[in-house]
């Protein structure tokens, strides 16, 4: 047996000892002589034309150093991982209940939220698209003016011919699955802590999962040189692929560069749900064709992947899953279709494992449904099917040669399945 350095032992995590002793520095334990408190002001519908802002008595209140709307912004007033499509600062028309509307910097987290009421929103209440359902209708209002519909991206995963090969299927299978919204719930709530310095350039500390591509945004926001902004990532307490969008690091610098002032901006928890990105809620309409005895011979899927009212990594989420909708199984001829849409809801994005969980329970229900339909073993039927390595191909048309365990792995567990079936099983 192979020796391997890492493989197979207990290996101690780099920052476990710092983080069990509460030596670890986090972003919210940040402190620097003369730091405000920033805070941002949401919106309260999901789709609500902004018509007017008053923000005079916040200003007025004693302790409020800096009120900012979307006319403060020196840079370009748009974010975003792979679309920039998201504003800093609300300029006519919110998309979602959490969007930023207004930004505050105070001498103490109590004026700072005291401020916030006291700014004054006039809003014109808009239809919402609530649902994926509504999302794809041609008839429901538009989440962005700029596009024809809310369909931001269609991809399509192509192999053999699957219409064909259903008229030869003994056996077909057609099922709707949904799947819902789902919060990443790390235990650190999003901070940043921003500091200007003489020269105008910014250092920001945030629990971010990719400091250079969160230092291009800012940058771009603040109408600021990259070479001008610096991102340290503070120790984290917890992503899971929330963390890789922007969060409360463009806010808390855009205060400080106003203000000349360090600026920490630490959401609240209900704040954080209410904002985050979440894992995709998916409809898949999904067709299985096999033989009677258990050979997969055909797949057509529509994926439908709600992305909320921003864009963040939902067109790469989506496309995964139609790609990995087959499941680790070698299906001859598949047709997918996959649509990334625009809704009035929370914004979607990376959470581990990329869309890939959602398309496995489409899959993996019609394996049990199929078995089931047959007389088969649930473990047989997928070993019949499973991909192994150099002699089957994916979705894609792509052969693995190496690094294909799932064969192993249900022969492994194949005398566990039989043992607790013979016991009884789901009967118990």
């Amino acid at each position: 047996m192979t020796d391997y350095k890492y493989i197979g032992k207990r290996i101690q995590r780099k920052d476990a000892k710092a983080k069990v002793t509460g030596k670890a520095l986090y972003a919210e334990d940040m402190y620097f002589q003369d730091m405000l408190i920033g805070k941002v002001l949401r919106s309260a519908h999901p789709h609500a034309r902004i018509k007017g802002i008053d923000i005079s008595k916040a200003q007025a209140l004693p302790g409020v150093v800096c009120v900012l709307t979307a006319k403060d912004v020196q840079g370009t007033n748009r974010y975003g991982l792979a679309v920039s499509d998201q504003e800093v600062l609300v300029e006519k028309k919110a998309r979602y209940c959490g969007d930023a509307i207004a930004s505050v910097a105070a001498e103490t987290e109590e004026i700072a939220l005291e401020a916030l009421r006291l700014i004054d929103v006039d809003y014109e209440v808009l239809p919402a698209v609530s649902s994926i359902e509504q999302a794809f209708s041609p008839e429901s209002p538009l989440v962005h003016e700029r596009l024809e519909s809310n369909v931001l991206q269609k991809t399509k995963v192509r192999k053999g011919d699957a219409d064909k090969a259903f008229l030869e299927a003994d056996i077909i299978l057609e099922n709707t699955f949904t799947t819902q919204c789902v919060e990443h719930a790390y235990m650190e709530r999003e901070c940043s802590v921003a500091v200007c310095d003489c020269d105008g350039a910014l250092t920001v500390w945030e629990p971010c999962q990719y400091p250079v591509r969160s230092r291009r945004q800012i940058a771009k926001a603040l109408g600021l040189k990259f070479s001008q902004v610096r991102v340290i990532q503070s120790t984290t307490g917890g992503a899971f692929g929330s963390k890789d969008d922007i969060t409360t690091s463009i806010h808390a610098a855009m205060l400080s560069l106003n203000t000349k002032r360090p600026v920490k901006y630490a959401m609240e928890r209900e704040e954080s749900i209410a904002t985050s990105s979440k894992r995709h809620p998916f409809r898949m309409e999904c067709k299985l064709g096999a033989t009677k005895e258990g050979k997969l011979v055909a797949l057509k899927a529509d994926i439908f992947g709600d992305t909320g009212a921003y864009s963040s990594l939902g067109i790469y989420v989506v496309k995964k899953a139609g790609l990995h909708i087959s499941g680790p199984y070698e299906i001859p001829n598949v047709h997918v279709d996959t649509y990334t849409l625009y809704t009035n809801n929370v914004m979607s994005g990376a959470f581990r494992g990329f869309g890939v969980p959602q398309a496995h329970v489409a899959i993996e229900i019609q394996m049990d449904i199929l078995a089931r339909k047959i007389g088969m073993s649930p473990i047989d039927l997928r070993l019949l099917n499973c991909l192994r390595a150099g002699t089957t191909t994916t979705a894609t048309s792509h052969c693995i040669p190496h690094s294909v365990g799932i064969d192993q792995t249900l022969e492994k567990v194949k005398p566990y399945y039989d043992e607790w079936k013979a016991e009884g099983g789901l009967s118990r």
